[in-house]
């Protein structure tokens, strides 16, 4: 790889002395190196960039942050074929591939193309109301329904391939995928799935139950269907569907969030084999 592109989280402590130096390593190699301007916001949103700012020859983009920089990233890339590594500048996570201490030896790998690459699913959720789609997103974490600030459960019920499964009373439900098993989807007594498998993760959110609510594995080709229910003649107002937390957008009873596996693949550069396996180690350990 002669050609990379550098996406940073700014708020993040020394990311400038760090952008600074894989610019000055990379160059002084013989290597291009393009930086992204700061963060912009739309709509409440953020971006750290977007494709028509990237050089066509571009090889690799290194996203200096943490998970939640790479999924931004990620999201801003979608629709590109561009492989992505992460430079840890935060807490230990799963998706950042890089410590700063290796952050030489790294990017010798890099211009050598000693690495891997490892495709991630994704999401595709719509919103569907009175027939119509009102939104459409991907994720590569999770689709999450669930409660605003209204303190009242949710009702709605939950479809698969058309057949119907069940009806919660319950706080919402996470769709996730098995990049974003570890994610919400773990706090809420989801399992852990390795990341490259192909399947989605249902977690539902303290569900109102004599037993345990279970979270239910499905196949990456499911077709998930929720339908927002009103609860005891109340069209409730107060919920919401997220997409990676960063979309949020309202709906109402009667509305169905469609879900299913999206075309797109995040491809990530990969070091080391056991990376996840390391990570996940590390993680249970402390």
């Amino acid at each position: 790889m002669r050609h990379f592109y550098v996406i940073a989280n700014y708020a993040k402590p020394h990311t400038l002395f760090c952008v600074q130096e894989i610019k000055e390593y990379l160059t002084a190699k013989g290597a291009e190196c393009v930086i992204a301007g700061p963060a912009a916001s739309d709509n409440g949103r953020y971006h750290y960039t977007d494709t028509g700012r990237i050089p066509g020859d571009t090889q690799c983009v290194i996203v200096l942050g943490g998970d939640g920089t790479l999924i931004q990233a990620a999201h801003d890339l979608k629709g590109t074929s561009y492989p992505l590594i992460g430079i840890n500048l935060g807490n230990l996570g799963y998706l950042s591939e890089v410590d700063q201490e290796n952050l030489f030896p790294s990017l010798d790998r890099l211009l050598i193309d000693d690495f891997f690459i490892e495709e991630r699913m994704t999401l595709l959720g719509e919103i569907v109301r009175d027939g119509q789609i009102v939104c459409s997103d991907t994720a590569l974490n999770d689709i999450v329904l669930t409660r605003l600030e209204s303190m009242k459960m949710l009702r709605f019920s939950l479809y698969v391939n058309d057949q119907f499964i069940t009806r919660y009373n319950a706080d919402g439900i996470i769709v996730a995928t098995p990049t974003g098993s570890t994610a919400y989807s773990l706090s809420a007594g989801g399992p852990i799935v390795l990341p490259t498998s192909n399947l989605f993760v249902l977690t539902p959110i303290c569900a109102q139950t004599l037993t345990t609510a279970r979270s239910i594995v499905l196949p990456d080709n499911a077709h998930i269907r929720l339908i927002v229910e009103a609860k005891d003649g109340i069209r409730m107002l107060h919920q919401a569907v997220s997409f990676d937390s960063d979309n949020v957008v309202s709906v109402h009873p009667g509305d169905e969030i469609v879900i299913k596996s999206a075309s797109d693949k995040v491809r990530l550069i990969r070091l080391d084999q056991r990376s996840f396996l390391d990570t996940l180690g590390k993680k249970l350990s402390r």
